[in-house]
């Protein structure tokens, strides 16, 4: 019997919990109106609270008019709340860009989000069926999905939306509204073949069932039970994956790349699922999740050159810096040319890099054992040609690093010390005429060292 079918389905994956408060989606189909009459009488046994919702996407008027006034009926005859969304789904299709379904999908999830907000609802009960989700496994096959997808719709998604009629066939549900006198009412677009889905319900599945397979739709619902099994196991190795090698930040996440490439595949794949995800509840809550983004990182991180930034349509960015690896928010702006002349002697600042540059001339025994280092150089002054500047990288910049007998193309020196390619450009070179003097921040120029012969020392220090 169909109450014991459902009945088990929601013990099974624990769908309903005493004292829930409900949004049951109801369209006036017979999926929905059986899954009322079904959780009306669960009712008393759970101490339900059932809020019907009913939407018109302004798809089909006439129809529409006569579902919403039988799904209105239906809940006063119940005594039990009823909310009415009326919208324009052909608008807001044009405006997204999605498919009229997508679109109708969209407005419909946010609608009933909105009335657990308002009912303070816990969970929001809908009436797919087990031919629903053989379609959608067909569906999602014919567009391309990996195990992810292929495991079909779940019976339970996030802890909130429930489907107690996934596991009970069309047939079967149309039977018992029959045998129990449930009025219901016919979508005429289900009868046409312009969608894909109805397509497949309406032409692929009989014609498989007839020439190869009788028995397709129940061997389709059971691989796709057994997919999700199997990708069950390949979150949980991903949960623990993420929680071994990411470090999340506030605008962030960080990990490195030599300990994500020892991952397997597939759990790289879901490991930076599960990043964007991160990302998206950071700051981007509400924005569709973007599958063919986290391909686009997938497949850049399979081969990837020593550094790279790769900027994606969803608003995130992610940043590799040799075994470092950044994804965060945002796109960032090329970093602009500049050139200050040096207060010589004195405190220069300079606005582009937010650092400030001290020039003072000193004596061999004011040196002590002060040692050239990232921030701070002795150069010999007579080797220096005034007013010094302090400039960015340009194409073709060269130098003769301290220690090397010959010069150097000051790219080819960056590559050398693992310096981004994105981040050259903010590296402050210190020039003295035509030569760079001082790459700061990494080595000066051979040729302004201090030497024996050195009479007068410049110290410069960026502060």
């Amino acid at each position: 019997m169909l109450f014991n079918q459902v009945g088990r389905t929601i013990d099974r994956y624990r769908l309903l919990e005493k004292g829930d408060r409900l949004i049951v989606g109801v369209s006036a189909g017979v999926d929905s109106m059986v899954l009322l009459y079904l959780l009306n009488a669960y009712r008393e046994a759970f101490g339900l609270s059932l809020i019907i919702a009913h939407v018109n996407h302004g798809f089909r008027p006439e129809e529409s008019e006569k579902e919403a006034a039988l799904v209105e009926k239906e809940s006063k005859r119940l005594g039990l709340p009823f909310e009415y969304g009326q919208f324009n789904v052909r608008e807001f299709q044009k405006m997204s860009g999605l498919s009229p379904q997508d679109a109708a999908r969209k407005i419909r999830f946010q609608f009933f989000q909105n009335l657990i907000e308002k009912h303070q609802a816990r969970k929001i009960a809908l009436g797919h069926n087990a031919d629903d989700q053989v379609e959608t496994i067909l569906l999602r096959l014919i567009r391309g999905s990996g195990l992810q997808g292929l495991k079909g719709i779940l019976p339970i998604r996030e802890g909130r939306v429930i489907r107690p009629l996934l596991e009970v066939w069309r047939g079967e549900i149309e039977s018992f509204a029959i045998k129990e006198g449930i009025h219901f009412l016919l979508d005429s677009s289900n009868l046409k073949q312009d969608y894909l889905r109805n397509k497949i319900r309406l032409a692929l599945i009989p014609s498989v069932e007839k020439e190869y397979q009788p028995h397709f739709k129940q061997v389709l619902l059971r691989t796709s039970a057994i997919l999700r099994e199997e990708n069950d196991y390949l979150e949980n190795g991903s949960e623990e994956a993420y929680q071994k090698i990411v470090r999340e930040e506030r605008n962030a996440i960080y990990f490195k790349f030599s300990e994500y490439q020892s991952l397997h595949q597939a759990i790289q794949w879901r490991v930076i699922r599960k990043m964007m995800d991160t990302i998206w509840v950071q700051g981007m809550a509400g924005k569709e999740r973007e599958w063919s983004d986290i391909h686009q990182i997938h497949q850049k991180l399979r081969t990837p050159p020593p550094s790279f930034i790769l900027e994606l349509s969803c608003g995130v960015r992610i940043e590799k810096r040799y075994d470092m690896v950044e994804l965060g928010k945002g796109v960032l702006t090329p970093f602009p040319p500049f050139e200050v002349e040096l207060i010589f002697p004195g405190h220069t600042f300079i606005e582009e890099i937010g650092k400030e540059i001290v020039i003072e001339v000193v004596n061999r025994d004011q040196i002590g054992g002060g040692m050239n280092s990232s921030i701070m150089t002795f150069m010999d002054y007579e080797s220096l040609q005034f007013p010094l500047k302090v400039r960015n990288f340009r194409p073709g910049d060269r130098f003769r690093p301290l220690g090397v007998k010959g010069t150097q193309k000051v790219k080819e020196f960056f590559i050398d010390h693992k310096v981004p390619r994105y981040e050259r450009s903010k590296i402050p070179l210190l020039t003295s005429g035509e030569m760079i003097a001082w790459v700061i921040g990494y080595r000066i120029d051979e040729r302004v060292k201090v030497t024996e012969k050195t009479k007068r020392i410049l110290k410069i220090k960026m502060v």
